[in-house]
């Protein structure tokens, strides 16, 4: 899929028309030898500034990223509510890290970005643009003249004598895009691209993942083994999990659940009566270990109230495998990997194995082919970059 911005060139609206002025829409110098970019990634609890190299190899080097909090109340159901804060911040990481990049590239976030898989039937004779785009209106529970729309064909199916198009769409709130464009133009750097986190991941994972070690791990032990290269990539963040389906490493399906980390926070600090800092604190510490007669009584609590949590929220996610497969015309998954700061969880990983008996891998930055890291850069926090390494791609 395009990422968006690109998207609205080939549909006929220039960056002009977005607020840019100029020619921004920079292409990659395919006969340079690198090209630096700054990629940002606004997250309801953190803001991730990574400053990327990509090189002629299209291997990425890692020059340096910041992590900082996200203003309070700077951000709304995913729309940058306080721009100027948000940009105060990103300016601050850029030079505390001394960021050299000339470009930028941001990802959204937010729960009102739709995306959907529908059947549209074709109509012979009529180009498949056109009749996609007339068909949008009936299709998308939304007023279309308020979202930007991007789609991709995934194939072309038969159902009961009927020739369709299996499309994958993307629709985004304009005033929610225009934000993140604002914020890309305060930034005094040429921007590249705005993306949503689902595309980001599928770049991400259509490069090899190395997981060797856990290889061995799963060789041991019975599972459901599944022909094909249909997977699922589970994005747990703060404040949303995002679930992914790529079938031959292209996105199939993407379903963004309003529950996230940080409701385990709040769950243990309530009844705890401590701080949402030492919650996640205890979370960390204990996860989904179970308690014996001797645990204090903060293990017991956190227990409780992570494992209620992770069971609700494994319910959603089950619905969404069960929606893929007779819904969307999908293939059985034979894989899931794990992203994101909420999938450090210690337990997890075991959890969703037993629970959906195929391989589960937690993956981070460094399982991906092709990615260096500058000597002496922090390595506790690279599982929190995927998205913002993957709009680089």
């Amino acid at each position: 899929m395009l990422c968006i911005l690109k998207y609205f060139l080939h549909a006929g609206t220039t960056l002009k028309d977005m607020g840019f002025e100029g020619d921004y829409l920079m292409l990659f110098d395919l006969f340079g030898g690198k090209n630096s970019m700054v990629c940002i990634d606004v997250g309801y609890r953190n803001i991730k500034v990574v400053e990327v190299t990509v090189k002629k190899n299209n291997s990425i080097f890692i020059e340096n990223y910041g992590i900082v909090p996200t203003p309070q109340n700077s951000i709304k159901n995913g729309a940058i509510y306080d721009v100027d804060t948000v940009l105060s911040s990103i300016k601050a990481v850029i030079k505390e890290q001394n960021m050299k990049a000339k470009n930028a590239k941001i990802i959204m976030s937010g729960t009102n970005i739709i995306t959907r898989i529908y059947l549209i039937d074709k109509v012979v004779g009529e180009n498949e643009d056109f009749t996609i785009r007339n068909s949008m209106p009936q299709y998308l529970p939304v007023d279309i003249d308020n979202y930007r729309v991007d789609y991709k064909i995934l194939q072309t199916i038969k159902d009961k004598n009927q020739e369709k198009y299996k499309v994958f769409v993307t629709a985004v709130p304009r005033n929610i895009l225009q934000s993140y464009v604002d914020v890309l133009q305060g930034l005094d750097l040429k921007p590249l691209a705005v993306d949503i986190p689902a595309n980001s991941t599928a770049k991400f994972f259509n490069r090899e993942i190395y997981t060797k070690d856990m290889e061995e791990y799963y060789s041991k032990r019975r599972y459901k083994k599944v022909e094909g290269d249909t997977f699922a990539v589970l994005d747990f963040g703060s404040e949303t999990t995002i679930v992914n389906f790529l079938k031959d490493r292209v996105l199939e399906f993407n379903k963004v659940i309003l529950s996230g980390s940080s409701n385990m926070d709040e769950h243990i600090a309530r009844e705890l009566g401590i701080s949402l800092a030492e919650a996640e604190k205890i979370k960390k510490t204990y996860g989904m270990v179970p308690p014996n007669n001797l645990s204090r009584r903060d293990h017991v609590v956190a227990y409780g109230k992570i494992s209620a949590f992770i069971e609700r929220l494994a319910k959603q996610i089950v619905k969404c495998f069960e929606f893929y497969i007779e819904r969307c015309y999908g293939t059985p998954i034979s894989k899931i990997f794990i992203i994101g700061g909420g999938s450090q969880l210690n337990g997890l990983s075991q959890y969703l194995f037993q629970l959906f008996n195929v391989p589960v891998y937690p993956v981070g930055l460094l399982n991906l082919k092709g990615v260096e890291l500058k000597k002496n850069l922090d390595r506790d926090k690279l599982n929190y970059l995927i998205n913002s390494v993957g709009i680089s791609l």
